[in-house]
């Protein structure tokens, strides 16, 4: 039979002693497919390319560090690739090389994917902001760029001038072939994220206390987001004004927005929290250079649904910038921009206009903040078919609600600096419901968030609706691409527990990580379960990493006392795809064999539980 070796990168043989590991400087070009392993440390000095037909491979439990004097950065060009592969437990680290205490934002260039997707710059192709040689951009719409999964990226970005930045994770031109998903970004010296066009999608992505913008989207960009954080800190915002989304489609050197629809960043956000400065909305206690949960300007069309966007000097501001730039109302207008099933909450109140959930700027005052006297909280100027821009907010067809505080969505610990809690309590609105329905007798409470929403209003057990429910159906996540989640926000909440995502893998205090080890491990989210590998047969043709199943695999665990074991296969939704074992197990090592056979090609993560401990790994099938 054959079996599956899902590299660990030899954490099992105790590899985890203070500086007792090399240090690999990486400088120039990588031309060649390379492999860096977790039993060194890799140091990158100035800009550091990947080039065309190229493979960077990245064990999980890998730290690679940024030189500051060289401002170093990770650079995959067109045609190049990464496959950066971590783990809940080993994610790949890249970090400032400063020590501990010294970190800060800008210490290093971050990291820039470079692909051939579509872009709207007149030319079809641009080159890369903040100084690296490379260009982007194309016609193809599944180029792949490679893969990144568990990923931590701290202590990156850089604004050299205005417009002319580098971020913690750039993708430029990066089409849908790529995979993305479980990645941290935090104290980015500029943008956390930024997308210039491409089609790239991305699941279960963190901004953590970033200096500018959390996500920004340009030049086209049209991908899928699912499973968003954003989180700040109250005191570090950039000159050029911090939001949670900052979205344009046109600008100089792009195609005219004149009379083009077709090329407008109509990227879609879904299953967002995005949490800003403000913790009490009469409060000034928060960098006068912050702006809004989201700026849609210069044409933009981008998609925010099933999102919550709270503690924002504005909501959203809505910016119709001058005619050369495109009508950012006329998307909404004729439904290219969705704003809908969303959360607005504690928006200050304490400057004109009030509120400010939403606010209209305009007449090519693109610089404006929500404060200024000429914004507009009723008129858009011109946008058949809405009054303005409250009537537009509580449209009772686009489902949004406001709140007058943050405290009022009932999030764990939203503005813990070190370790922020985003899942709602039990009582929430946004995992929690009560209705009155007179042919029932009273208000009652109906929702059970392990169920799926019903709508069926025949009676309390049918009937089972949160306060504030999403959409996936008239919305523009109604892609397959989506998890049709019953709650809006980042998290739910089970009857098992918080749902948090986070766990494991995400640091909120990365200025204080040692990172003096080899093959990193994160803070173990409990340690009665050991998962390993059994080693694949000598005669058996697999890839070194990541190892791809073919019609079988083999799943070792180590059980440190008698006990009931389950070993699930998941999707990277969380679902049960197959089960392989759910019964009885001794102590000492225990091997589970399992057919691919009846799964689609993928990457898969393996479930393991046993008296309520849980461990998880990923691994990819490939036939």
């Amino acid at each position: 039979m054959k079996k599956i070796f899902l590299s660990l990168c030899l954490v099992v043989a105790g590899l985890t002693q203070s500086q007792a590991y090399s240090v690999v400087a990486v400088q120039d070009s990588i031309s060649t497919n390379t492999h860096w392993t977790c039993d060194k440390q890799y140091l990158l000095k100035g800009y550091v390319y990947v080039t065309a037909g190229a493979t960077l491979t990245i064990d999980a439990g890998c730290i690679i560090k940024g030189d500051k004097p060289t401002k170093g950065a990770l650079i995959v060009e067109r045609g190049a690739k990464i496959m950066a592969m971590g783990t809940v437990t080993h994610p790949v680290v890249f970090t400032s090389n400063q020590a501990p205490g010294s970190r800060s934002y800008g210490d290093w260039g971050g990291i820039i994917l470079c692909g051939k997707s579509p872009v709207n710059w007149s030319a079809g192709q641009a080159q890369v902001e903040g100084g690296p040689r490379s260009f982007y951009g194309g016609t193809d719409a599944n180029d792949n760029s490679g893969e990144m999964h568990f990923v931590r990226i701290e202590f990156g970005g850089i604004a050299f001038s205005p417009n002319n930045e580098v971020n913690g994770l750039t993708f430029c031109g990066v089409g849908n072939g790529t995979q993305i998903d479980h990645i941290q970004v935090s104290y980015s010296g500029d943008d956390s994220y930024e997308y210039f066009g491409g089609t790239v999608n991305t699941k279960y992505l963190v901004a953590a206390y970033g200096w500018d913008d959390d996500y920004d989207t340009d030049n086209g960009y049209s991908g899928k987001n699912q499973f968003i954080v954003g989180l700040r800190d109250p005191y570090a915002a950039d000159q050029s004004g911090s939001k949670g989304f900052e979205s344009d489609s046109y600008l100089s050197g792009t195609i005219s927005g004149l009379a083009d629809t077709d090329h407008v960043s109509k990227c879609v956000f879904s299953n967002a929290t995005i949490v800003g400065p403000i913790v009490n909305p009469g409060s000034t206690a928060y960098d006068a250079n912050y702006v809004a949960g989201a700026h849609i300007r210069r044409g933009s069309a981008i998609s925010i649904v099933n999102s919550v966007i709270a503690g924002w000097p504005c909501g959203v501001l809505v910016d119709e910038s001058s005619t050369s730039y495109g009508s950012t109302i006329a998307n909404i207008g004729n439904g290219i921009l969705n704003f809908r099933n969303n959360i607005i909450a504690g928006t200050s109140n304490n400057s004109t206009p009030n509120p400010k959930d939403i606010v209209y700027v305009f007449n090519g005052a693109r610089s404006l903040t929500p404060t200024t006297a000429n914004s507009d909280t009723s008129g858009w100027a011109s946008a058949t078919g809405f009054a303005g821009p409250i009537t537009f907010l509580y449209n009772s067809a686009f489902h949004n609600k406001v709140y007058g505080t943050v405290s009022a969505l009932q999030l764990g610990n939203p503005f813990s600096s070190t370790n922020p809690v985003l899942t709602p309590n039990s009582t929430s609105p946004i995992v929690y419901g009560t209705k009155n329905f007179v042919s029932w007798g009273s208000t009652v409470d109906v929702y059970d968030p392990n169920l799926p929403i019903n709508y069926d209003t025949t009676s309390p057990s049918t009937y089972n609706v949160p306060t504030v429910a999403p959409d996936f159906a008239t919305t523009k996540a109604n892609d397959a691409f989506f998890t049709r989640t019953n709650y809006v926000g980042a998290f739910g909440r089970t009857a098992a527990g918080n749902d948090n995502w986070m766990a494991g893998w995400c640091s909120f205090d990365p200025l204080n990580e040692p990172y003096d080890t080899i093959c990193y491990t994160a803070p173990p989210v409990d340690s009665h379960l050991v998962v390993t590998n059994v080693a694949t047969p000598a005669s058996q043709v697999v890839k070194v990493f990541p190892n791809p199943a073919g019609e079988s695999a083999t799943v070792t665990v180590e059980v440190n006392h008698s006990g009931m074991v389950k070993v699930d296969i998941l999707d990277l939704s969380g679902k049960v795809v197959k089960s392989i074992f759910n019964g009885p197990a001794a102590p000492g090592t225990q091997s589970y064999d399992f057919n691919t056979n009846d799964i689609a090609n993928g990457m898969y993560i393996i479930s393991v539980m046993s008296d309520g401990k849980h461990k998880i790994m990923r691994f990819s099938v490939t036939k």
